[in-house]
Parts: C-alpha cells; structure tokens; sequence
C-alpha cells in the first residue's frame, strides 16, 4: 500500500522484490521509492507502477547516506561513533569515546534528534531505525571500528558495566585488545561465565593465545574456560580442560577448583561412576582442605545415588550431613540433604522427604557450574509432581528450563521427562508428547530415550494408535540407557510393556510383571513402597485372576502411602484399591473427587468407570449410565479412544448404554485440534516473535517450542509461519479482507 502511493500504482512483480529487502520497515520502502523516482526508473502503466528492466536495486548504504547528506560533518561523526556503541548509549559514553566533553555534545545530539536520527528512551540515544545504524556501522573502515570498539571496552569498564557490555565489544576490537583484554578478563571472568559464557569462552581463547603458557595468568584463565566450557554444555571439553592443567599446575590453590570441574563434568554427561572416582580422589588427598574434602564426601553420595547404590548413599550422606553442620557448610549440606531426601521420598514419599528436598535447594549456591542446583531441582520437581503440587511444578520446571538448555547433559533429557510426566498425569498429552519429542535426541546421547519412548507408547496405546505405542516399545527396548538416573524412571517402561499386554488381551502377562516389579524392584526403585502407584492396577488384575490373597496386600500398601503423604493421587488410588475389593461405589467416587482435585483425570475416568459398572451390576443403570457420560467425556478431553472403547464395552455387558450426551469434540486436524499451550504459541508466532522468545515468555524450552510449532503447522496444515499469522489475522477480523500484496 506505502509503494502504491509514492509510486503511483500497484507495484509489479520487480518493483515488490525490491522493497522486499526494506523487511516491512517504512524509512527504506519510502527511500527505495525516492531513489527510484531520481533515476526517473519507474514506469507507471495500466495501474501498475514497475522498475524498468535493468535497473540495479540502490544500496542500503547509498540511500542513508542521501538522506543524511545536510548534516554537520561532527554530526555524521558522532553518528558513526553511536553506531559502534551498539543499539543505545549513554550521552556520557558518546563523550568518553570521541573525547569530548558532554556539553560540546548537546548541540550534535539536539541536531541528531531534529533529523530524525536518534530518540531518546530513559537516559539512553537510540537510533530511530536500525537500517541507519547498520549503514552508518558499515561506512566506518575496519580498524577505525576496532579501536572504537576497544575505547568503548575500556570507558564502560571504566565506568563499571556490565561485564557482557564490555565484552560485547572486546569481541570486535580483537587483535587491538591485546594487555587490556587479558588484564580485564583475569578481573572479570568469574562474572562474565556466569552471565554469557558463550561470550566468555571466546574471549578468554584469545587471551590465552595472546598470554601464551608461561604467562602467570595462565593458570587463571585455564580454569575460567573450563567453567565457561562446563556452563555452555561443552561437558568433554571442560573435563579435559580441566584435567590438562590439573596436570600442568604446581599451585595447589588451583586443584579443587580444577578437581570441581572435572566432577560436575563427568556427572553431567551421564558418568556418575567418573565422578564418584574423583569425588574419593579429592576427599581423600591431603593437599584438600578439610572442608572442601567434605564437599567431595557429599557429592560422592549424589553420584553413590544416581548408580542405584542407596544404602551406602544414604550412610555417607548422614555422615556428611553431620559434618557439614559442625562446619556450618551450605555446599556440602545441599547434597547430604539432597540424598537423604530421595532416599526418604523412595521409602515413604511426604512432606518430611519433600522439606529435606526444599532445604537441599535453598542451601544449594550460585556455583561454578549450574548443574550444581538443576539436579536438586529437577529431583524437587518430581517430588512435586508425585505430591500433586501441579502449581509448584510448573515453577520450579519453568526455573530451571534455561540453566538446563544451556548446560546440556544429561539435565536436558531429564528436564524433559520430567515436563512430560507432569503433561502427561494433568492430562495435556499433546503438550507430554512434545516434550517426548523434545527430548528424544539428547536423551539417545544421555539415557532418557527409554523412559521418554514409554510416556509416548503410554499415550499411543490409551489413543488406540496400536502401531504407533508398537514403534515406540521397539525402540525402548533396544536402547541402551545406562544405570543411571534414567533407572529411577524404568517403570515408565515397566507400565507400556503391561498396558501393551493388556491390550493384547494377555492379562496374564500384565499381572505377572507388574507383581514382580512390586515385590521385587525395578530399575533403581525399591520394592513397594515407591511402587504403590501400581496398586489400582494391581488390585484389578489380581481379582480378575481370581487372586484374593495378594489383593488386600496391595491395597494395604497404597493405604499406607496414602496415610503418610495425604496428597490426593494417593488417597484416591487408596480409595480406589478398597473399592475394588469390597466393590462398593461410594469409595469408588470418593477415589474419582481425590483424583480429580489432584488433578489425574485418567485415574479419575477409571474410577468413575469401576463405580458405573458396580452401579450397573446392583441395577441401577440411570445411575450408572451418567457415570458412564462423565468417564466418556474425560475420556474424550484426552483423546483416550482405546479407554473410551473398554469402558462402553464394559457397560453394554451390563445392559447400560451410553446417554443422549455425546463426548466433546476430539478432532485431530484444524484449528480445534489445537491445544491451550499450542494456541499461545500461534498467537506469540503471529506477533513475529522467534522461538527462543516465545520459549522466554512462556518458560519452557526452545526445544518444545519448535515441536508445538511444528504440530501447528501439521494440524492446520500450513508451512511456514507467515502462513500461520495469516490464520490468525483471519480468525481476529473475519470480516476483513487479506490483502492481495
């Protein structure tokens, strides 16, 4: 419309490639149009206006400089100098660069805002648009930019920027930096790592390039790029780092630092048995102060816990615990508490166990390395997750999902999961699945892919998609997962291997392993205690296989969960268990209020069901067939078409029939298809924002965000995200037109 009317009519094909490159930006599409009416290159027939064959597209460059050609020479410097100082600065930056003093800068900057150049926005100059800054970057030579970029590294450091500021331009002022950028660095590193470790690996390879290895900073900045290294998730980079100047140091200063990073290191790439060798090393080498020794005593229970090995976790975290008291010691008391508190929450899972998991957190430090806390974290996570504390969840997932990303390892797979379950037991399945498959890669790389294949074969099997939950088993089973965290999570595959068999109609077979994993154990997981949510579907298949005398034994397990822990998810499995045995309704519908308020709406469905079937055998079908409605319609809400199917089934067998309700909508295709989370996504996607902020907005991963937005494009069957907006400009304003250009 803007090139319609500077250009006198509909612009033709050639004419729109041009202003293509103004990127919807007005200055350069009015520009554009007035360098091309100069050149007389605009021919205007029939109503279209179109660029004349052969005419070369101006230069971003040729044309801001025309539009700045009547101002002041010291104007148009201090303009070039602004332009280096990056996106917004400070009258008093501009001053400390060109070395004047602020007053002389008034006038300029008073001229800069006059033109249209430059705005102010608090206490900060602004360029108006971006194009001009860029162009006004690019006309200043190389090397002039350089040393700009160094005299503005040094004022802000002077001034006491922050440490990313600075760095930002001791990037570009590189080989000028030189002394200043190794002396700054030393001062500045512990910083900068912190904040932009990706910055800071950078910078601090070129000073070690620069110092060279004799250098007495040497050994300082060795250790800040293995931290950098370690946060950016580069784990077998920082360990050898970290191992080569362990051998190469003679200060001792530098050895548990070094001894920390090769520790977070190994564990965090799914090596916890490295870790734990290490751990012994350290606390047991007279060089190692005494509390830092304890330190390495506490982590060496985390690493004794992530093998499985929990009797002799437990010991040595009691046994740190009581040191690290005497020492007043927050690091080493973090992960004693951190593993008597999953210990605990294995043995009896409640409020005792999910204080000691609060505790461990709040004492863990802002450390060298973020993994530091994202593993108490992710644990506090899945303590919520088990207590129904749906709210506490999603904000302590929505914490860490940044750490987690950037420190890589194994964190990421397990953040994943995590995300998953918590998706998957609120009954979000798509949002479950997307965290499945956000996680599927890095969890082949670190042992999650197993536990995660299993949440999808789950949904598969509830949704009737045989073929698909088939795919999924196949692949859980050849994949490698070593016996590490990833073990706490071997029910997941435990359940999709049983429900796969019930399916198959071998309820036999289901029973058989779920009662062996109950009894017995199962990956990392002791028997019973932690395995109580088996119990409902224990007590099921134990009376459909005539066994009354397990039967009660379940159910008293989940009773005593239950009377422990008091969350909903348990009382109601307790309530479940009872009801089946003594197939009494009421119990049954209590079960399906302790579930709901959870909320688990396919345990709540299930229960509701069990209650509907009782109801039906003691003729009372009008009850039973509203009871029948509610399960179908949670079961619609889930898209549980395989659940659905057994449960009318049940009831037909019961001479009870569906009512005049219908289940809600499931469609799989079209703008209904989509979920709550995937319509906040459009809507962030319609608004021009990037993954990685719509991942900042609403607190989950990049990851996820591009698996939502790729089940957008699926379901409503676009292919880009141009497309996408399109849709929902249509659906704001259906009334109105989309423009034809």
């Amino acid at each position: 419309a803007l090139l319609a009317d500077l250009c006198g009519g509909e612009p033709g094909p050639r004419l729109r490639n041009m202003a293509e490159g103004a990127a919807g930006n007005p200055l350069y599409v009015r520009e554009l149009a007035a360098a091309l009416a100069r050149e007389e290159a605009i021919e205007v027939r029939d109503g279209v206006a179109e660029v004349t064959v052969g005419c070369p597209v101006p230069p971003l460059t040729r044309l801001i400089a025309h539009r700045l050609r009547y101002l002041r020479e010291e104007v148009l410097q201090a303009l070039r100098v602004a332009s280096v100082l990056g996106a917004g600065c400070t009258v008093a930056d501009l001053a400390t660069v060109l070395d004047r003093p602020t007053h002389e800068l008034l006038s300029i900057v008073a001229d800069a805002e006059a033109a249209g150049i430059l705005r102010e926005v608090g206490d900060r100059l602004v360029f108006r648009h971006d194009l001009i800054r860029h162009a006004l970057y690019d006309a200043v030579p190389g090397s002039v930019r350089a040393m700009l970029h160094l005299r503005t590294a040094q004022a802000l450091a002077t001034a006491g920027a922050a440490p990313e500021r600075v760095a930002e331009h001791l990037l570009v002022a590189a080989p000028a930096a030189g002394e200043f950028l190794t002396s700054w660095l030393v001062d500045s590193a512990a910083q900068l790592t912190t904040r932009a470790p990706a910055t800071a690996l950078q910078l601090i390879d070129r000073a070690l390039a620069l110092a060279g290895p004799h250098d007495s900073r040497h050994d300082h900045l060795q250790w800040h790029r293995a931290i950098a290294q370690l946060s950016c998730g580069h784990l077998a980079e920082a360990e050898e780092t970290a191992r080569c100047a362990l051998a190469r140091t003679r200060d001792l200063v530098w050895e548990c630092p070094l001894r920390w990073i090769i520790v977070h290191a190994a564990f965090a790439r799914g090596r916890p048995d490295l870790a734990l060798i290490e751990t012994r090393l350290a606390s047991g080498s007279q060089d190692v102060p005494a509390v830092e020794a304890i330190r390495f005593q506490a982590f060496s229970a985390v690493c004794l816990l992530a093998l499985g090995e929990l009797a002799q976790a437990e010991e040595v975290a009691a046994t740190t615990r009581r040191a690290a008291e005497a020492e007043d010691d927050g690091p080493a008391l973090a992960n004693a508490l951190h593993v008597l508190a999953v210990k605990r929450f294995l043995e009896a899972p409640g409020n005792e166990a999910l204080e000691l998991a609060q505790h461990a957190t709040r004492l863990a430090p802002e450390t060298i390395h973020p993994a530091h806390r994202i593993g108490l974290q992710l644990t506090l996570a899945n303590d919520y997750i088990e207590l129904d504390r749906v709210h506490h969840a999603r904000r302590t997932l929505a914490a860490v999902h940044r750490a987690t990303e950037r420190t890589a390892g194994v964190f990421v797979p397990w953040y994943h999961l995590s995300s998953a379950l918590l998706a998957f037991n609120t009954g979000h399945w798509d949002d479950a699945l997307a965290e499945v498959e956000a996680g599927l890669e890095p969890g082949k790389k670190f042992a999650m892919s197993r536990a995660l294949r299993a949440v999808a074969s789950l949904i598969a099997m509830h949704r009737g998609r045989q073929t698909t939950a088939a795919a999924h088993l196949t692949a859980a089973a050849v994949a490698s997962d070593s016996g590490t965290v990833a073990w706490f999570y071997e029910y997941l595959p435990l359940c999709a291997d049983a429900l796969a068999d019930e399916a198959q109609g071998d309820v036999e077979c289901a029973y058989t392993r779920l009662a062996t994993a109950f009894d017995h154990g199962v990956g990392h997981l002791p028997s019973q205690s932690i395995l109580c949510f088996l119990t409902p579907d224990l007590v099921r298949l134990a009376l459909a296989q005539g066994d009354t005398t397990n039967a009660p034994r379940y159910a008293l397990a989940a009773q005593k969960r239950a009377d422990h822990s008091g969350a909903p998810y348990h009382l109601g499995d307790a309530y479940r268990c009872q009801g089946l045995l003594t197939h009494d309704p009421d119990l049954l519908l209590e079960a399906a209020r302790c579930y709901h308020e959870a909320p688990r709406p396919l345990s709540e469905a299930h229960a509701v069901t069990d209650a509907a079937e009782l109801l039906a055998h003691r003729r009372q079908p009008a009850q039973a067939r509203v009871l029948l409605d509610r399960a179908l319609e949670i079961y619609a809400d889930l898209d549980a078409r395989w659940d659905a199917a057994r449960a009318a089934a049940r009831l037909r067998a019961a001479a009870v029939h569906r009512g005049t309700r219908r289940p809600r909508n499931s469609a799989r295709h079209g703008w209904e298809a989509l979920t709550d989370t995937e319509r906040i996504v459009v809507g962030h996607v319609a608004d021009g924002h990037s993954n990685p902020e719509i991942a900042a907005r609403i607190f989950i991963s990049r990851r996820t965000v591009s698996t939502h937005v790729s089940s957008i494009l699926t379901k409503l069957g676009k292919t880009s995200r141009v497309e996408l907006a399109a849709e929902v400009v249509r659906r704001q304003h259906p009334g109105r037109a989309c423009p034809k250009h």
